[in-house]
């Protein structure tokens, strides 16, 4: 191993390790909480939506049993993405957060498919359910999935990010239950339910198209946000003894957790114990962007890139 890998292997194991553990537990946390608390309510709804004659709350019933799937799968995805990289995977595990994400924006997709597929027949054979036991159930589910979109909310990983929109998707969809609850109970208009159900479907698939598009962008290896190569390249230019910047490649583990790979082009009056002070004074500065691992190539101006084709 080469002195500069040797380095760069020290400061991974060295610099990620604490941060980690110090909010893995909070974030496993949170994301049990919120499958518990979906879960049984679940359960609640399903029998609520026999007693009260209401699809729309045994539709709701069905799709939050799909919520507490996708939560398993999410849950399970966040506490494998924490693992320490090994010889399998080099850059750790970040990355499966991302893929409980997607997993869990795909879900909600199909979710919200299944109620438009169910909901628009009741424009057109419209069924009264008893309102009463509608509103009391509306009023638990805003109150509870409420307090677990709270919860999940304190997350900044797109895994629970995603969660959250699983929590708002619930707390909307009894907001509407209510609203509707209210207008059935005074007149009779049950149309009124599956078409506010077909606008909260219409309202979530947008969200998580959104959402789902930025956990790919993650997957396809984009410049993250907030983290512009043009910029980088910017700032180390601005540092003594750098004459150019090239071969720059920024791209994200999870969302939130950048790397980056660069050859930096230092002026010819540079020695060589230069180079390693360059380094440090890079890999100090691309902190600010959300960079964990910085690859760089240092180079002397004049003389040649070992690798001028590289992409």
């Amino acid at each position: 191993m080469s002195e500069n890998e040797s380095k760069h292997h020290h400061g991974h194991s060295h610099s990620h390790s604490h941060s980690h553990h110090h909010s893995h537990g909070a974030i496993i946390g949170r994301m049990r909480f919120a499958f518990l608390l979906n879960l049984g309510f679940a359960i609640v709804e399903l029998v609520g939506g026999i007693m009260t004659n209401s699809m729309a709350i045994l539709s709701d019933a069905l799709h939050d049993f799909g919520d507490a799937l996708a939560m398993i799968i999410a849950i399970t995805m966040e506490k494998v993405s924490h693992k320490t990289s090994d010889q399998h995977f080099s850059y750790g595990y970040r990355r499966f957060s991302t893929l409980g994400a997607i997993i869990t924006g795909v879900i909600l997709i199909l979710g919200s498919v299944f109620i438009l597929i169910e909901a628009a027949p009741r424009l057109i054979h419209p069924q009264q359910p008893h309102a009463n036991g509608m509103l009391i159930l509306a009023f638990f589910g805003v109150a509870v999935n409420g307090y677990a979109a709270f919860r999940v909310s304190k997350g900044t990983s797109l895994n629970e990010r995603m969660l959250m929109w699983h929590m708002i998707e619930d707390i909307a969809g009894w907001v509407l239950v209510l609203i509707g609850a209210i207008v059935m109970k005074f007149f009779d208009v049950p149309q009124v339910d599956a078409g506010l159900a077909i606008a909260l479907s219409l309202w979530i698939l947008y969200n998580v198209f959104r959402n789902l598009k930025e956990a790919m962008k993650v997957f396809l290896m984009a410049t993250p946000k907030g983290a512009s190569v043009e910029e980088v390249n910017a700032e180390i230019k601005s540092l003594d003894l750098v004459e150019g910047v090239h071969h720059a490649h920024l791209w994200s583990l999870d969302g939130e957790n950048h790397v980056m790979s660069v050859h930096v082009v230092l002026k010819s009056s540079a020695r060589i114990e230069d180079m390693q002070v360059v380094k440090l004074k890079i890999k100090d500065l691309v902190k600010k962007y959300g960079i964990i691992e910085a690859t760089i190539e240092t180079e002397i101006d004049g003389v040649g890139c070992l690798d001028p084709e590289h992409r």
